[in-house]
Formats: C-alpha cells, structure tokens, sequence
C-alpha cells in the first residue's frame, strides 16, 4: 500500500473525518443521506472521511448543522488549519527509519538530515517556511526532532548507512560560507564512522533517472523493504514490492556512477576550503547582537582584544582600539577558536 493512513494523533484532518464517519453512523446515516443534507457532493463526505482532501472551514460549518453537533466540527479546524510541526508524512517515515537496518538515501539539493549540524539544519528550516507567520516554536520543534533522528548513528549497533549527495550542494553555501565550511568538516568527520558510507554525485554525469528529488529506501528487519520520496514540502512512502524494487533499482544506478568514498572525501576538502576562502572575500552578516568581550590579558593603553562568544555560527575578534565602524573584525569557527584556545593553555 502507498501512504498507509496516519494515525488520528498525528492528523488532525484524520480525526475530524473519523468523527464524522462515528456521528454519521450513529444516526445510521448513509453517506447520501449527509451529503444531502449538508448540502455537498456524496464523494465530498468520503474525501472528508477519509482525509484525502480535508475539510475546509465551510464544510465544518455545513456538517455541524446537518448533524446537531453544536460547533464541535468547526472548533477542530483550528487543529486542521494549525497541523503539527512534524508532519504525519515524515512521522511515518522516521518511525520505519528508527527500526531500519540500512538506510540508503540520495539528496540532490541539501545534506542528509542525519549529517546535519545543527547550524545547517536551523537555516534550512527557517528557509522553509518562509512566509509562514506565527511558527518560531515549530521551527525549534523540527530541530529538535532532526537531532534526535542522529542518535541513531551512535547506537552500539547502528544500521548501515549509505549516502549519495550531489556535487553542485556542496558549493552553496547555506547559512553563509563559515556555517557551510563546518558542515563540510562535519560530513569529512562523519565520513570516518564505521557504519557511513558517503559518495558524492558528480555533476560531469549529466541527467539520471533521481533528479526528481530525494530518494531513501529502507531496509526493515520485520518486513518488506520501502521506499520514501521527499520533495520540498511533502513525502510519499511506497510500500508495494514493484515500486520499492524500481527504487531500488534507482539508488544502484546512483551509486555506479557516484565517486569512490575517498575521491568523495577528497572533493569534500576542497569544498571546505573553498567555503573558507569565499569567507574572507564575502564578509559574514550573521554578527548582530555579537556579544563583545575583552580579553583579561587586556592593558591599560588600549591593546585590547575581544572576542564574541554567544553566536552559534561564529567566533568573531576585533581590536577594541578602535570604533565598531573601524574596527576590522576576524571571523572564525567556534572549532577553530576552541582549537586556538586549547593550543594556547597547551
């Protein structure tokens, strides 16, 4: 089956249409009978049943009158119109992906979530819902929930992991080139674990047949193998033997033609020093609200050096001698100032 049916907690369209279907039974209604009276197509009752196409406010208001239900359906389009911030489409697919033994993914526009830093998936997520007003707290709720999925690489047994990223992703620098030269570092590192396998895509193949967008397939101990599609907004799970085997058969075409894990390593380097290097050309914008600190090394003539340590992304040093206008201003990543500091108590 494609798309199982979420489970009413995790949808509230899911749970309106159930109570629906629960109303409309107890008054042994059938569905031609509502949709009269609601005045709406009979399929309308069954997409709204079913959650296929959800309610809309209208059609919440119209079936409260039909059914004596004083409001109650409209009241829950509040839970409709305001999903979750872990939709039930990607519940689905972390809960198969918690029980995998293999995890075979390709991503074609960002890195895997599971090689994320933490500063990458942030900027990741905001952009995503850009427009969106009022989910500040779903944005730190998706983090959160990304991070948590990481764990898995540190289980005592953790599943064979397998990853594909295409070359053109490494040169965009999300979250500015610092952020993305820390990402490549972290990819570099993870590279190193046992259980990741990590290949680069390189661009001089031309088209292949996941350009579509993401592509995982799982490998479950209990049960058949499956298949997960990811676009910008939505996800799509395949169960069904023949659609499974057909991706499957996809990822093997990717990996054929993918660089070697050490020529992808490689490539990574050069990515990060890349990263680097557009940094000193393309200054960050990301030091508003730097927290500028002296050092306690600090004279009495005006040799100072501060530092600002509260930014997430980066570690920017100035001269304090001079004014914020003036003062030119290093920037670095809090691995390289830890590494410096350590270097200097050593």
């Amino acid at each position: 089956m494609t798309n199982p049916r979420p489970e009413p907690e995790l949808s509230p369209a899911w749970f309106l249409g159930q109570e629906v279907l629960r109303l409309r039974r107890a008054l042994g209604w059938p569905q031609a009978k509502l949709a009269d009276k609601a005045h709406m197509a009979v399929s309308r009752i069954g997409q709204i049943e079913n959650a296929t196409i959800p309610a809309t406010l209208d059609n919440a208001k119209d079936l409260d009158a039909a059914l004596g239900t004083d409001g109650i359906l409209e009241r829950l389009m509040i839970l409709v119109d305001n999903p979750p911030a872990i939709p039930d489409w990607l519940a689905l697919f972390i809960g198969f992906e918690g029980r995998a033994v293999s995890i075979s993914e390709y991503q074609p526009m960002a890195v895997p979530g599971l090689l994320q830093t933490e500063a990458y998936a942030r900027e990741l997520l905001t952009m995503g819902r850009l427009g969106r007003i009022g989910h500040a707290d779903a944005i730190d709720i998706q983090l959160a929930a990304r991070l948590r999925r990481q764990e898995i690489i540190n289980r005592t047994q953790p599943p064979a992991l397998w990853f594909i990223v295409e070359e053109s992703l490494l040169r965009r620098p999300v979250g500015g080139p610092l952020v993305m030269a820390a990402q490549l570092g972290h990819m570099v590192t993870m590279s190193e674990h046992p259980a990741v396998n990590l290949q680069v895509l390189p661009e001089a193949i031309g088209a292949h047949p996941a350009l579509g967008g993401a592509l995982t397939v799982l490998a479950l101990p209990e049960r058949a193998n499956v298949a997960y599609l990811e676009g910008s907004s939505s996800g799509q799970l395949f169960e069904e033997a023949p659609a499974v085997a057909r991706y499957g058969l996809i990822y093997d075409h990717l990996q054929a033609h993918a660089l070697t894990p050490r020529e992808s390593v490689a490539l990574l380097r050069l990515a990060q020093e890349d990263m680097i290097e557009m940094s000193k050309t393309h200054p960050q914008h990301d030091l508003a609200g730097a927290d500028f600190r002296k050092s306690t090394r600090s004279n009495t003539e005006g040799q100072c050096v501060e530092v600002a340590l509260n930014l997430a992304a980066v570690v920017p040093v100035r001269d304090s001698k001079f004014s914020m206008e003036q003062s030119p201003t290093l920037t670095t990543t809090p691995a390289a100032w830890a590494a410096f500091v350590a270097g200097l108590k050593g």
